[in-house]
């Protein structure tokens, strides 16, 4: 074996190398290798590409063949295994025994070399070696690449993928921007919740009062009944007046039904509507199922529902202001995790709700505040968990234990969160 050429692709990059091979019509193998990756080879007749080989999964020949349906995957295993056993090329064992086209070869093989010029030509850190001769189980082939064709081809989808990726970065720093400076509309409370809100902190606010300014609303009473008579809320008898839904739940019990109630019929401007429900129907379960194991593990139960509530509504403002913006799904999923419990602290605040309900909110992802063990953190971290996974995730042991909680309990919690939950729904 002759070495015609020995190079760091950081000097000499990988297109003049070929380039030069081609013009100089040389017959010759070039293996290119990388630093904990498999050598990517390719076997030169006169110039032109005849055969590319990689052993990287999902960047082999016979995997193009079946992925573009060409052959299925046994029929290529064996004729892989055949044309090593004749010591014949794959291509020409394909060839000869009209397993494949000589023009779907011709396709798939084009496709397999771009993909492999792509994946060296956009590392700039390998080592290539220049060797001759070929193998005689390659020589005349039944396919020959153009080596010129191949490299504009691929150093065009590389110009494409750095294109789509400053565009997707610029609109991934707009984005953010937005969203740093605070350039976007919160959501506005609905024009019920407002005035119980503004009566629940007046002290000499009766249930009176708060039943007399819902009545107003013949939907809105009817809806507080049947959720007061679901399973959420248990015991015994049948609540059927607004007054005794009040006694029976207790002002801020009543004001979070209403909140929940009214949430789930809110539509927030340029927020696509399936991404949106998903959104809503997500936090209204957790919201009862945050209160449900608040109120076994003696916290406060009305500010566990509320934070359930609110917790991920700032992803609505997100998806708001990306709606001008074409990025992919990963880049704002990223955004909608990194972001949405700052905004939703946010929403919070303007619609006056507790500091202590937000900061439950903005730091609802860690495992304390401040630096010191936090239940109500605990506890809305499991609700969550329970409503995102359907109770089929893992629940943390250590927090399972600090609350005293059994797997069983927050079952029942989550049977009856549903159930509710479903009441809402058919509302």
């Amino acid at each position: 074996m002759a070495v015609l050429l020995q190079a760091n692709l950081s000097f000499m990059p990988l297109h003049d190398i070929l380039q030069w091979i081609d013009m100089n019509r040389i017959s010759c193998v070039v293996v290119v290798s990388q630093d904990n990756e498999d050598d990517i080879s390719f076997y030169m007749e006169s110039g032109k590409i005849i055969f590319a080989a990689c052993q990287k999964p999902g960047k082999r020949l016979g995997e193009f063949l079946v992925k573009a349906g060409a052959m299925n995957g046994p029929q290529a295993y064996m004729a892989l295994r055949e044309s090593r056993n004749g010591n014949v090329s794959f291509t020409r064992y394909l060839i000869d025994n009209n397993l494949i086209t000589v023009r779907e070869l011709s396709e798939c093989f084009a496709k397999l070399v771009e993909t492999l010029l792509i994946d060296v030509i956009s590392c700039g850190n390998a080592s290539v070696s220049v060797t001759t001769p070929l193998p005689e189980a390659v020589i005349n082939g039944p396919i020959q690449l153009e080596t010129g064709r191949a490299i504009f081809d691929a150093v065009r989808v590389i110009d494409e993928m750095n294109r789509d990726l400053r565009k997707r970065d610029e609109a991934f720093e707009v984005i953010n921007k937005k969203l740093y400076d605070e350039d976007f509309e919160l959501p506005v409370l609905p024009g019920v919740v407002m005035q119980l809100t503004s009566l629940m902190q007046s002290e000499k606010a009766a249930f009176q009062d708060m039943a007399r300014l819902v009545m107003t609303d013949q939907v809105l009473t009817s809806n507080i009944l049947k959720i007061a008579n679901s399973a959420f809320y248990g015991g015994t008898g049948q609540v059927d007046s607004l007054q005794f839904a009040i006694v029976k739940l207790g002002m801020r019990e009543i004001m979070n039904v209403v909140t929940a109630v009214q949430i789930r019929s809110m539509r927030f401007k340029d927020v696509p509507q399936e991404q949106l429900q998903e959104i809503l129907d997500n936090s209204l379960k957790t919201a009862f199922m945050a209160s449900g194991l608040a109120s076994l593990c003696r916290l406060d139960s009305e500010e566990a529902f509320m934070v359930g509530l609110l917790l991920d509504l700032g992803k609505t403002v997100i998806l708001s202001v990306a709606r001008d913006f074409k990025i992919e799904q990963e880049i704002l999923d990223e955004l909608l995790t990194n972001r949405h419990a700052e905004i939703g602290a946010m929403i919070a605040r303007k619609w006056n709700y507790p500091e202590s309900i937000q900061h439950l909110i903005r730091y609802h992802h860690n495992r304390n505040l401040g630096g010191v063990a936090n239940s109500m953190i605990d506890l809305i971290q499991i609700a969550d968990q329970v409503i995102k996974t359907d109770l089929e995730g893992e629940l943390d042991a250590g927090q399972m234990k600090s609350l005293n909680l059994s797997y069983e309990s927050v079952l029942d919690v989550y049977s009856k969160s549903i159930d509710t939950y479903q009441r809402i729904r058919e509302l």
